[in-house]
């Protein structure tokens, strides 16, 4: 059976793409069955990583949403008429106009209106897509509650996947620890915080709850951020009381866990677009984690998160100090988190996966 995968959208989103990684796993353990052979099709503009066990076709694409819809009602068809493809696999949210089954991979998040999908037409297609796929990913339950609403008869065909922690996201040695406080937050403890989606307005909110917990708790505790500072949010760093104990790291490279497994606690507050690899890896390491309440991670989390208000910086100062001051909360929520890792293993994307091709056959 070949089956045409689009890789255009995962392209475009890039290979570090949280999307790109879970799709690019699942796939390898997909190739190992001599039934099945796949044909990836890529916009010819953008390189695409190496897949042993795959056939590469690479296409010029045109710019604009006219480019879109020319990949997904001509492109696509004929190629997947051309090979022979019983299969077709999108990754947009855009199921092609094809009369060949499709799985369609739906954007991180399903909501146009909430947050900019991939695929210019997407928003325009949802409904067209919904009909026309057999299959369809989303990764979140308030997702497949939202898709399932827009068409009652998608409702049997969405499946929920999730990504599983990075390898390297064990639980850190006390030498690599010491290690991470020494590199990160000049040998102290630190709480930890992806900001690497956030804008200036929510790296504020941030700052003023770790202002709150520093007066109250006159703790040596350190703020390690990740992501960029904006040139006017630097100006404002200047004058913040505390901007020695808070250091700036950029993104760290894929399968570098060190900032996570040094931390004393992480603090997922800006997760759009996140499938829920930053919070999977934090369980694995035995780090505890705050999130933000009625958040799609913090939604994933369950209690093994405490969430704080994403308005009020004294609900996240309330939490940091929960955990600074109580090892039984730091603890149950290191156990909880370790407890519910266990529930996203890799084989059960994987397994999701078969399932829906096989059903296509």
């Amino acid at each position: 059976m070949l089956i045409l995968l689009d890789c255009r959208p995962l392209q475009n989103a890039g290979p570090d793409s949280e999307k790109s990684r879970l799709i690019f796993s699942i796939l390898p353990a997909l190739t190992r069955d001599p039934q099945l052979q796949w044909l990836l099709v890529a916009d010819r503009s953008r390189p695409i990583p190496e897949l042993p066990g795959t056939t590469l076709i690479t296409q010029r694409t045109l710019p604009g949403k006219l480019g879109w819809r020319f990949w997904y009602d001509r492109q696509l068809p004929r190629l997947a008429k051309k090979h022979k493809a019983r299969l077709v696999m999108t990754t947009g949210g855009v199921a092609a106009r094809s009369p060949l089954p499709q799985c369609c991979w739906m954007p991180e998040r399903s909501d146009p209106k909430k947050n900019r999908p991939p695929v210019p037409l997407y928003a325009g297609r949802l409904g067209e897509s919904l009909h026309r796929a057999g299959t369809l990913f989303c990764y979140f339950d308030r997702d497949r509650e939202w898709l399932a609403a827009r068409d009652a008869n998608a409702a049997a065909k969405l499946v929920v996947l999730h990504p599983s922690p990075a390898a390297s996201a064990a639980p850190p040695t006390p030498e690599g620890r010491e290690q991470a406080k020494e590199e990160f937050a000049a040998g102290k403890e630190y709480f930890f915080a992806d900001a690497t989606a956030a804008g200036e307005e929510g790296v504020i909110y941030l700052l003023k709850a770790f202002s709150l917990f520093k007066k109250r708790q006159h703790s040596n505790l350190q703020l390690v951020v990740e992501g960029i500072a904006a040139e006017g949010l630097q100006k404002k760093l200047e004058t913040y009381k505390y901007r020695e104990d808070v250091h700036w790291c950029p993104p760290a490279a894929e399968g570098d866990s060190r900032l996570t497994g040094g931390a004393y606690a992480t603090l997922f507050l800006f997760d759009e677009g996140s499938l829920g690899t930053p919070l999977l890896n934090a369980w694995n390491a035995g780090i505890p984690v705050i999130g933000k309440a009625g958040s799609p991670l913090q939604d994933l989390a369950g209690d093994a998160s405490l969430g704080a208000d994403g308005a009020d910086p004294a609900s996240l100062a309330g939490h940091l100090m929960s955990i600074y001051k109580d090892e039984q909360l730091r603890n149950r929520l290191i156990n909880q988190g370790q407890t519910r890792v266990a529930e996203f293993g890799a084989d059960r994307a994987i397994n999701a996966v078969r399932s829906a091709i096989t059903r296509a056959q």
